[in-house]
């Protein structure tokens, strides 16, 4: 990191989706805090698609942006270690290069972070109105909000939730801790494994659900959030690796993990054998015709959410049972791993 020259750096990993980026860096144009006291940082994670139209929106840009592109597509985290080594700003926020910032949300950050010293902020997330367009939508939009109906009408509140699609923390407490761990190569479970580290030593992560931002997302179909969810599954793995039973990903890797026959109860060693039939083609094939039948027969009802649910959880199945033949945890049996993908 630099010498501290301003507020705030906003860091931007970005990777394709150019298209996103240049809609994030627009809402960023609209806020309202002095233009001298802070700035952008994009970095391009080794893009494969054209990003000419970005580069030249961010060199004609009112506010201070900068653009840097890595050599090498090695993930997000790589990329906002990058973003943060070149930083100027007392305090850092990230976002991700599919979110749309409201005029007032750097000062909100910095007003909240000044007010509780040491501590990291976390804002809310939500979808774009035309999400809820459609029963998936819908459903999506609903099991999202599930972490900001859980704080209830507490206002601001410490958490044990964080997602660095909109999060800000003292740059001095990033450089103490080393930044973003770039074993994680894939867009999820880095921002977990820097809050668990985080609350290690010490940190309290707070949640001001009045820092709103909306989420531009690509996952908006069914294959699309599944394909996500699996990807989710497989860095979920190499975090409970790294941490054990103090991951906040481990209950859902020992629950989709093979088979246990010494210690797995009945009920979960049943629960794993269906994942297991459902997780092949056929019968991946089947849960999607359920869902598109509940969705047109009996769309928001408890049926049709009950089929999206299983969906997702086939993906996350196969997300795990992924993540286990890459990394090959040691708190499992070599005879453990030695599956094939159903």
């Amino acid at each position: 990191m630099r010498e501290v020259q301003c507020d705030v750096t906003v860091i931007i990993p970005t990777f394709n989706r150019s298209d996103a980026l240049l809609k994030t860096l627009n809402a960023l144009g609209e806020v309202d805090y002095p233009a001298d006291r802070w700035e952008v940082i994009v970095v391009d994670d080794a893009s494969t698609e054209d990003m000419s139209a970005v580069v030249r929106v961010i060199e004609h840009n009112a506010f201070q942006t900068r653009y840097i592109r890595q050599t090498k597509n090695a993930g997000p985290a790589a990329a906002r270690n990058l973003g943060a080594s070149e930083s100027r700003g007392a305090y850092l926020i990230f976002i991700d290069n599919d979110i749309l910032a409201k005029p007032d949300f750097i000062r909100a950050h910095v007003e909240t972070l000044t007010a509780n010293p040491g501590c990291w902020v976390l804002g809310r997330v939500v979808h774009p109105p035309e999400m809820r367009s459609t029963p998936f939508g819908r459903y999506r939009d609903w099991i999202w909000e599930a972490f900001h109906r859980a704080h209830g009408d507490a206002g601001i509140s410490q958490t044990m939730g964080i997602s660095a699609a909109n999060l800000s923390l003292p740059a001095k407490h990033f450089k103490t801790l080393g930044g973003f761990d770039e074993d994680f190569t894939i867009a999820s479970s880095e921002d977990w494994e820097l809050g668990t580290r985080a609350r290690q030593n010490g940190v309290r992560v707070l949640y001001n659900p009045e820092i709103v931002v909306v989420h531009n997302d690509w996952a908006g179909s069914l294959d699309r959030f599944c394909e996500r969810q699996k990807l989710y599954s497989v860095s979920d793995v190499l975090l409970w690796q790294k941490y054990g039973d103090a991951s906040p990903r481990a209950r859902l890797v020992l629950e989709n993990a093979p088979i246990n026959w010494a210690s797995d109860p009945a009920p979960l060693i049943l629960k794993k054998g269906i994942k297991w039939l459902l997780a092949s083609e056929a019968g991946r094939s089947f849960l999607k015709l359920i869902c598109l039948l509940t969705e047109r027969l009996v769309p928001n009802s408890t049926l049709n959410r009950k089929a999206y649910e299983a969906a997702v959880a086939i993906s996350i199945f196969r997300g795990v049972r992924e993540g286990l033949r890459r990394y090959h945890p040691p708190a499992l049996s070599e005879d453990t791993v030695r599956f094939k993908e159903a």
